[in-house]
C-alpha cells in the first residue's frame, strides 16, 4: 500500500521553503536552503515516489531522473559550498515542538478499509510528479519528471474504468453489529 500521506508531506515541505515566510515566524535566522538544497529534497521524493509504483519499467524510470536529480543537486551544493554554510539548519531542537509532542500524534493510520485501485494511485503519483517539476530548477529534471507523468497517466487511462467496476470493496460493519459481536464473545 502507498504512503501517500508521507509522500505528500514531503512535497509540501518542499513547496512551504520561502524564506520570506521563515523569516516571518522566526525574525533575523538566516534561511539557510539554496537551490540545490531543495533540489535535492525534490529528488528525495521522486525516489519515494519511485518505489510506489508497481510497472517496473516506470518505476525504474522515475528512479533513474531522481539519482541524475541527486547527482545534479549534490554537485551544486560541493559547488557552492562556502565557510559558514550548513547542510542542517541551526534551529533549536526540539522543533518547532517537542519530541513528546510529536511522538503522541500516533503517526501511524488506521488500516484502510477499503482496497486499493491501482489506476487511481498512478493518477496521485503523476500528480505529484507534475508538482515536483515545478519545484526544481533543473531544466532537464523538469523535463523529465513531466515526461514520465504523462506516461504514468497513459497506463493508469487504459485501466482506470475497468479498476473501479471490478473494485472490491464491500460494505462496513455497521457499529450496532461490532456492539452485538463482543457483547456475544464476553457472555
Amino acid at each position: 500500500m502507498v504512503n501517500f500521506s508521507r509522500i505528500h508531506s514531503k512535497a509540501d515541505l518542499i513547496g512551504s521553503l520561502n524564506p520570506k515566510a521563515w523569516d516571518a515566524v522566526n525574525p533575523h535566522i538566516p534561511f539557510v536552503f539554496s537551490n540545490a538544497h531543495v533540489d535535492l529534497m525534490v529528488a528525495d521524493v521522486v525516489k519515494s515516489v519511485a518505489v510506489a509504483i508497481t510497472n517496473k519499467a516506470l518505476s525504474r524510470e522515475v528512479m533513474d531522473i531522481s539519482k541524475s536529480m541527486a547527482k545534479q543537486a549534490s554537485t551544486a551544493l560541493a559547488a557552492s559550498w562556502e565557510p559558514g554554510d550548513e547542510l542542517c539548519p541551526p534551529w533549536p531542537w526540539p522543533f518547532p515542538h517537542p519530541r513528546s509532542w510529536v511522538e503522541n500524534l500516533g503517526f501511524e493510520p488506521d488500516p484502510i478499509p477499503w482496497k486499493p485501485v491501482l489506476a487511481a494511485e498512478l493518477v496521485e503519483l503523476a500528480h505529484i510528479l507534475i508538482r515536483l517539476s515545478g519545484q526544481t530548477t533543473s531544466k532537464e529534471s523538469n523535463v523529465a519528471l513531466k515526461g514520465v507523468a504523462t506516461k504514468l497517466v497513459g497506463v493508469a487511462a487504459t485501466s482506470i474504468v475497468s479498476e473501479f467496476e471490478n473494485s472490491k470493496n464491500v460494505p462496513r460493519k455497521s457499529f450496532t453489529a461490532r456492539k452485538l459481536a463482543s457483547k456475544t464473545k464476553k457472555s
